[in-house]
């Protein structure tokens, strides 16, 4: 994944969540301030550890998360098995729950939570 290198994870680093080079600074916040328009200047201004590769990491890890599996081939008899659907219910299922806790923690900060639209 483009940037991978730039986003990690480590449990004693704000509890583990996504961080930027492990900066304790997350990944979602990120996101949030390019959400809301904050100039990417400003942002390096108030966290110099911070390099504008470092957004698009963000970004591309954040669609990573939120891209449907893709198919490699038409769909075969076995996509349509009983495990295969289980899996896939259970990759979703992670996905979802990975999305709910990011956001969960994005509440419990008390910081204001971008509307989309």
């Amino acid at each position: 994944m483009p940037g991978s290198s730039r986003i990690t994870v480590h449990p004693a680093i704000c509890d583990g969540q996504p961080t930027v080079r492990g900066l304790r600074v997350p990944v979602w916040q990120v996101l949030e301030w390019l959400a809301t328009g904050r100039p990417e200047s400003e942002i390096i201004t108030a966290h110099p550890g911070l390099e504008p590769e470092d957004f698009r990491a963000c970004l591309a890890f954040a669609a990573q998360r939120l891209k449907p599996l893709a198919r490699t081939q038409p769909a075969a008899p076995d996509q349509n098995s009983e495990a295969w659907l289980l899996s896939r219910q259970s990759q979703w299922l992670a996905e979802q729950e990975f999305l709910k806790q990011l956001w969960e923690r994005r509440a419990m900060s008390g910081q204001p939570v971008v509307q989309a639209g």
